[in-house]
């Protein structure tokens, strides 16, 4: 009578063996961005807090947007203001490699706050919208994937997946069953000289 149990206990064994990345049962949430549109951003200057860039997406003013200097990881930004294909966009999180200072969130209102130092640049990066957030809960992840319990996504969808501990990934949906849906990374492009 052991025998169907052993053989099943093989074959887990085997599928496991063919896992290029081991998968980490998890519970964490986590926010989905479903992308509508992404386009090279030409960054020109960066500041601590923000930086702004030519863009031919049609952009609104605070819409929250993703951008990425690297085609892996993605920052959310909000678009604080616009001006023809220019856009000057405000990071939800700081960039460490810019030297600056944090504003002073309980400054009073008449005081003055000095504008951050801004560097010119002349760099590209991947810059996304996406329709709203979609809450979702990842019950598994490896380097390459997640699954997570989320509804309302079809296979194929790309998505941006952020949650608490990791960077913003970009992926796309390779499976969708039962309420629950399987993502796959996309792997950073390669570029070329």
């Amino acid at each position: 009578m052991t025998e169907p149990l052993e053989k099943a206990s093989d074959d887990k064994d085997a599928m496991m063996e063919k896992r290029r990345h081991p998968r980490q049962t998890v519970f964490k949430t986590a926010l989905l961005y479903p992308v509508v549109e992404e386009a090279n951003l030409s960054v020109e200057n960066v500041s601590h807090a923000g930086l702004s860039g030519r863009c031919a997406l049609s952009l609104g003013l605070h819409q929250q947007v993703h951008v990425s200097f690297d085609d892996a990881s993605f920052r959310t930004a909000e678009v604080r203001w616009i001006n023809g294909s220019q856009c000057g966009l405000l990071l939800e999180e700081t960039l460490p490699w810019i030297p600056g200072e944090e504003p002073d969130p309980n400054a009073a209102p008449n005081r003055y706050q000095p504008r951050s130092q801004r560097l010119a640049v002349n760099f590209s990066a991947t810059l996304v919208t996406s329709t709203p957030v979609l809450i979702g809960t990842i019950r598994n992840l490896s380097a390459e994937g997640m699954m997570i319990e989320v509804g309302g996504l079809s296979e194929g969808t790309r998505l941006l997946v952020k949650t608490r501990g990791l960077d913003i990934r970009m992926g796309r949906v390779q499976w969708s069953s039962g309420g629950m849906i399987g993502v796959f990374f996309e792997t950073r492009r390669a570029t070329t000289n």
